[in-house]
This record gives C-alpha cells, structure tokens and sequence, in this order.
C-alpha cells in the first residue's frame, strides 16, 4: 500500500475480513450513535478520543474503520497514514449505512433509533 492510500473495503470485504479473523473493526462514532446500532463484534473507538498511535498490535490483523457513512472513517484513515500507521488500515466504504444496504445485521436494541 503506498502512503497517499489506504484500503477501501465494500462491506461484503469487511465482513469476510472480520470474520475469517483478518481484521478487527473500530467504530468511530460516538457512544449514543453505537449504542443505537451497531455492526455485531466492531468495537468503540470514538473518533475524538481515538490515538493512532496507542492502538494495540493487532498481530497482522487489519483495523476496518466504520463509521455511519463513510466520511468520518476517510478523513481518519488519511489522518493514520499521514502518522505513518499505512500497512493495516482500511475503512469501510458507506459506513453501516451500505453494510445496512447489503442486507447484513446489525444490532439495534431499540429500533426506533436506528441509523437513517
């Protein structure tokens, strides 16, 4: 991967990447917006508090930014590689917003907050 770029991941990839234990995936919204759904195993990692550097070794595992749409997860994935951190970031390209379009589940302990 080259230092102006970084991976851009549909979410079918990311749901292979994660799965086959490839890859974690972070999500970088905020508490209210994951507490009202969210992708089943992403972990929190809220954009504001998030540190590239403090991130742990995932052992060659991928780290898949997620965020609503797509554009929080961008601007970081950039702001990562301008950091250096270029080997294992990817983001994933619509946000939970295309991985709802995919058909695939979320969790959304009260559907009258879910993500429009």
């Amino acid at each position: 991967m080259t230092k102006d770029a970084f991976k851009r991941l549909s979410p079918r990839e990311t749901l292979d990447a994660v799965e086959g234990g490839h890859a974690i995936l972070l999500d970088i919204r905020n508490i209210h917006e994951f507490d009202a759904e969210r992708i089943p195993g992403a972990l929190l990692a809220p954009m504001g508090e998030l540190q590239p550097h403090a991130l742990p070794s995932q052992d060659a595992k991928a780290i898949i930014l997620q965020c609503r749409s797509g554009g929080r997860t961008a601007a970081l994935a950039q702001h990562m590689l301008e950091a250096g951190i270029v080997d294992t970031i990817a983001h994933l390209e619509g946000g939970i917003l295309a991985w709802k379009a995919e058909g695939l589940p979320t969790i959304c302990p009260d559907p009258s907050r879910a993500v429009t």
